[in-house]
């Protein structure tokens, strides 16, 4: 047989049970609100860039930010927010690979990043576009 807790608190001199369940559910609500909160708010990265470095294009993978870039050099991206910047790792078809992060200005309408070989995100220069 399952044991049952419960909690008494008292407001306004009365006497209230509270069961954990209660408040088991309550905090998975709230963590979806913020989740679903956060997922939306990624999506200013998404969508076709014209960039310094030719085509960029951004969408969302089941776990990670993806994304395809051609022009001079083609490659793919993979990364995550964080902080509000995107951070990738970026890989060409020669075998090159480095790091690099975005951040989007507040119309959405540009995209700024510097890039780097390897782990470093700024050691190779600036990464720029215009949403498409």
């Amino acid at each position: 047989m399952p044991l049952k807790t419960m909690q008494a608190c008292s407001r306004d001199h009365k006497l209230y049970i509270l069961h954990p369940m209660k408040h088991l559910a309550t905090a998975l609500i709230f963590l979806a609100i913020l989740t679903s909160g956060a997922l939306a708010d990624d999506s200013r990265f998404l969508g076709t860039w014209s960039t310094n470095w030719g085509l960029l294009v951004i969408k969302q993978g089941e776990e990670k930010i993806e994304g395809k870039y051609t022009g001079a050099f083609a490659g793919t991206i993979e990364g995550i927010i964080k902080e509000d910047k995107l951070h990738v790792t970026w890989k060409q078809t020669n075998g090159e690979w480095g790091s690099a992060v975005f951040t989007v200005s507040s119309d959405g309408k540009a995209l700024s990043g510097t890039w780097g070989a390897t782990k470093s995100e700024t050691n190779g220069g600036s990464w720029n576009g215009t949403r498409e």
